[in-house]
């Protein structure tokens, strides 16, 4: 056998190695994002009480976070869904959760609580905060809010319903929320909550 002849045969193996070894990947890929999916679905359900698809049913802990401070004298850290945000201070921060429903686009029924422990604030955390998102009139109807920590909602100009609390001092604030479906209303989910953390009792979602 030649040498050009071994030299091709060899190139020809290592081009054979290769479909084979990216053959491999792809399907690694697809068990993987399978392995995800199930993952997720399962973590979506275990959190749930009663029937996903009746009404009155409670899924825990779509969201939970802890943040130690925003600024000043207080360390800047969050954990959990929570960004690390530097306000220049501690006190009288709220913390906004843009829900995905919007004026323009949705008219669904909501329920959630939050509860919690600020440290800062020597205080329990436990709001109930309801309302109806309406298209035909692009507003909130029927709202009502319950809690230690002014808890209000409001539209922000995108038209996202936007939920939110004041902490008077937020150094070492820990928070998890439910959710129970309602009326017209969805199950929500799992990373379904957008948070912010601000100085300023309205923001602006995108």
């Amino acid at each position: 056998m030649s040498l050009e002849t071994t030299i091709a045969s060899l190139v020809t193996a290592s081009n054979n190695l290769t479909a084979a070894v990216n053959g491999k990947v792809g399907s690694i890929n697809s068990t993987m994002a399978g392995a995800l999916a199930q993952f997720n679905e399962w973590r979506n359900l275990k959190d749930v009480e009663g029937d996903p698809d009746a009404l009155g049913t409670i899924r825990r802990n779509i969201f939970q976070g802890h943040v130690y401070g925003t600024g000043g004298v207080w360390s800047t850290a969050s954990l959990g869904g929570f960004v690390t945000t530097d306000l220049g201070g501690s006190e009288n921060v709220y913390i906004h959760f843009k829900v995905p429903v919007n004026v323009n686009l949705n008219s669904e029924m909501f329920w959630f609580n939050i509860k919690g422990y600020s440290y800062g604030t020597a205080k329990i955390i436990d709001e109930t905060l309801v309302g109806y998102c309406y298209q035909p009139t692009r507003s909130l109807r029927n709202v009502s809010t319950f809690g230690n920590m002014a808890p209000a909602i409001y539209v922000d100009p995108n038209g996202n319903v936007v939920l939110r609390v004041l902490v008077p001092n937020i150094y070492y604030t820990t928070i998890r929320i439910d959710t129970m479906r309602v009326g017209n209303g969805r199950l929500f989910a799992l990373g379904d909550l957008t948070p912010k953390l601000s100085l300023s009792e309205t923001v602006v979602f995108s």
